[in-house]
């Protein structure tokens, strides 16, 4: 039996009880489609913040995420996912362990790439937007981006009126399937997981028929992957941090 590690860079809140519900979902869908091969486990930070909409989030939650990155190898799991579109400390967390880590972003928008010419990314909030782009310049995605759409509905405000941000979101698809050229959509944040059927289905509704990728799913599905071929990330590239002085507090 395998093991990956599903981290949630951010400190747990209510307003992330829907999600953490569709890991629940995520973890037995995993373990039925491998026949129990594969378990999916899920972490909070207990130190961070509440979500991560900018870089200063970002910058504030990493060092918790590499803790829990390499407890996760010390403890025996096979893989460590990080469930946040912006990818927070995943060229660090990949020196830092040898077992492979996997990031949401990434995921996704190589997956977007392979099915699609274009594709586009529902954005959360402006804050966001830079971040976004960031992380598609680093994975050498963003020459597929068609568009980047954001609906203005903070992380945490997501699961408050959940057929209202549906309708938002599939409104947003919409228009990057007609107006910009997308023949994927990708949705910016992990936290929208559990509004993914809702938004296929006001979608299909109207008689569109589109891949609609959701990060989480699209990185823990390559976790397996990468675990059933035995590989990892390369340390001729992410090189194990040499031992130094490093004087924290």
């Amino acid at each position: 039996m395998k093991k990956i590690l599903d981290i949630n860079p951010v400190v747990y809140t209510e307003g992330l009880r829907g999600a953490m519900e569709d890991r629940k979902k995520l973890a037995e869908e995993v373990r039925q489609r491998t026949a129990g091969l594969i378990e999916l486990h899920s972490v909070f930070l207990e130190k961070g913040t509440a979500s991560i909409e900018d870089f200063y989030d970002e910058a504030l939650d990493v060092p918790y995420i590499l803790e829990q990155v390499k407890k996760a190898e010390e403890n025996g799991y096979n893989a460590v996912v990080l469930d946040c579109f912006a990818d927070p400390g995943l060229d660090a967390a990949r020196e830092l362990v040898t077992i492979p880590v996997l990031g949401a972003n990434e995921s996704a928008c190589h997956l977007a790439s392979q099915i699609a010419p274009r594709f586009s990314v529902i954005n959360v909030v402006r804050e966001s937007e830079n971040v976004i782009r960031s992380a598609l310049i680093r994975n050498g995605t963003i020459r597929n981006l068609a568009s980047l759409l954001t609906i203005n509905i903070p992380v945490l405000a997501l699961e408050e009126e959940p057929e209202k941000s549906m309708m938002t979101i599939a409104q947003a698809s919409e228009k990057a399937l007609k107006q910009d050229g997308a023949s994927a959509i990708v949705f910016g944040c992990t936290g929208m997981s559990s509004l993914t059927e809702g938004v296929k289905n006001q979608l299909k509704a109207k008689g569109i028929s589109v891949p609609v990728i959701e990060p989480l799913r699209a990185a823990v599905y390559n976790a397996i992957m990468w675990i059933l071929m035995d590989i990892s990330q390369s340390k001729e590239a992410y090189m194990p941090p040499r031992a130094k002085l490093r004087k924290l507090v």
